[in-house]
């Protein structure tokens, strides 16, 4: 008989939404307590290198930083990180995040507090940096076919307290998998990936996938767990046909399930889990997994979206199911940029600086949104627009109201679009209360 197995009741303990804590289900408080210690170089801070520590107690305000600087809001982020687990909750459905985000322990905390099943990552060196802080699961969304990043799996299998999880797309990758992991502790729980027809990796037709299921099955150095997808390949937009492709082909999940189970496949398991959801789609994902067949085990349906947590102005905002556009209780964006007016070289322009190498670019340019002066907030909500990114300045259009209210010396605030390229770029990102004032600090570990 089939049972579904729920995510943890969310907010049992409402933690700090930037380092948690070692209870209610956070990480070990002596690496947290280790990273905020560690000195760190920090281009925003009036002093650096610095500390976490230090940064918390120095009594800083936004008008003390090094402009451009990159600032998380405090409210935001505690808004996020419990709506998306409500959601969730509601949903049916566990939340293992792409970690990948924020590669910031303090933040992965306050996910596991929130009843995070485990955090995804990307590569075998994100799950290395995991495993160090304490995460005590990592579904790594790839194959591992590098020896050496192998040879590490095989060691940290050794470890009780750490469970280790990745994706198969080929037999030639299994071969490589057996090889490396014989002779370890246990076997290497697996999930196969369904992939897209011209698109990244993953299994390209469900006779395939089979197959491949069968190979795994028979393998001494691996466990078939699951079936794994990521509809984030299709376009991420609202607006067109993409919804309903992905519907169409989210329903391959079950459909590999069923038959995989039906052949024994999933007997080393103790749940069988069925996985995929970026951050623009998890609603679908959790509508395609709704209703689950009748297995012969309990079925684990996770939604692995990072994004949320920073939310954002615009490609976030445009595409997901807790926009502000769909939603009663949206997210909100968490992060931002303030950049100094350097220069009105010509009418209809200013150069503000900041560019490139510290903020995200690859979805959409930043979007301004207020000038800030003399302790005033001046909403610029027509008339301004960035155009252009070099490396360390950004063009800003102006024209109408704009082009009269901006002078060389304002700060501009801006939103942001795609967190995963803007955390990249800052070791440390100062946290800001509703009056400006630095409450405190997120490290990352890219």
């Amino acid at each position: 008989m089939t049972e579904t197995t729920p995510p943890p009741p969310p907010n049992a303990r409402q933690g700090s939404p930037r380092t948690g804590s070692a209870t209610g289900g956070g990480l070990p408080a002596a690496p947290l307590t280790e990273l905020d210690r560690a000195p760190v170089e920090a281009r925003s801070l009036p002093e650096s290198p610095t500390t976490v520590e230090r940064v918390r107690a120095a009594d800083l305000h936004l008008s003390d930083l090094w402009l451009p600087a990159v600032t998380l809001d405090e409210a935001a982020l505690t808004h996020n990180l419990d709506r998306f687990a409500r959601w969730c909750a509601e949903r049916g459905v566990d939340l293992a995040p792409h970690a990948k985000t924020t590669m910031a322990p303090g933040l992965w905390s306050a996910q596991l507090e929130r009843g995070a099943w485990g955090l995804t990552a990307a590569t075998v060196a994100q799950a290395r940096v995991m495993r160090r802080f304490g995460v005590p699961r990592v579904l790594i969304a790839n194959e591992v076919v590098e020896p050496e990043q192998l040879a590490w799996l095989a060691e940290a299998l050794d470890d009780p307290g750490f469970e280790p999880l990745c994706l198969v797309d080929s037999a030639a990758g299994v071969r490589i998998m057996e090889h490396a992991l014989a002779g370890a502790a246990r076997p290497l729980p697996v999930l196969v990936e369904l992939g897209v027809a011209g698109r990244r990796t993953g299994v390209r037709d469900m006779d395939r996938a089979l197959d491949l299921a069968r190979t795994v099955a028979a393998s001494p150095a691996l466990t078939l767990v699951g079936v794994e997808a990521f509809e984030g390949v299709f376009p991420q937009r609202r607006d067109d046909d993409s919804p309903d492709r992905v519907r169409a082909w989210l329903d391959r999940l079950y459909d590999f399930a069923r038959r995989a189970d039906a052949e024994g496949l999933f007997d080393g398991a103790a749940e069988v889990i069925v996985t995929a959801g970026g951050s623009s789609y998890p609603d679908l994902v959790s509508d395609a997994l709704a209703q689950p067949p009748e297995l012969s085990r309990p079925i684990r349906r996770i939604v692995r979206s990072g994004c949320y947590l920073a939310h954002d102005d615009l490609f976030m905002e445009r595409a997901s199911p807790l926009r502000s556009a769909a939603d009663d209780d949206p997210l909100r964006p968490a992060l931002s940029c303030h950049a100094r007016v350097l220069s009105r070289p010509e009418p209809g322009r200013a150069l503000l600086g900041v560019g490139k190498r510290d903020v995200s670019f690859d979805v959409d340019l930043p979007v301004p949104r207020a000038i800030l002066r003399d302790g005033e907030r001046i909403p610029l909500t027509d008339g301004a627009r960035v155009v252009e990114l070099n490396d360390h300045h950004a063009f800003l259009d102006l024209s109408g109201p704009a082009e009269e209210a901006l002078r060389v010396g304002d700060v501009v605030e801006l939103g942001l679009s795609h967190a995963c390229t803007v955390f990249d770029k800052w070791p440390l990102i100062p946290v800001l209360d509703g009056d400006g004032r630095v409450v405190d600090a997120v490290r990352t570990l890219f």
